[in-house]
């Protein structure tokens, strides 16, 4: 299609579209949006929180802990 034909196309598709939505959002469909976005900021920043020290040992910018490999130690001994 040449781009007359698809303004021509575009130009009908606008004229047949209903122009009223009859919509209506309510001033509590905005603070549960604004409640959303805020939750799910909140949540990735409790993600990165949790798992920012193995993402960075997964990188190699951070060594393990002395905790840590005192715990894996204590868990291998208590296996066996």
């Amino acid at each position: 299609m040449n781009t007359k034909h698809m303004a021509v196309f575009y130009f009908l598709g606008a004229l047949l579209l209903p122009l009223d939505a009859l919509a209506y959002l309510d001033p509590g469909t905005g603070s549960a949006l604004l409640q959303g976005v805020i939750g799910a900021i909140a949540a990735i920043g409790i993600v990165l929180k949790l798992y920012w020290h193995r993402f960075l040992r997964l990188l190699g910018l951070r060594k393990k802990t002395d905790f840590e490999t005192d715990k894996k130690s204590k868990d291998s001994e208590n296996t066996n």
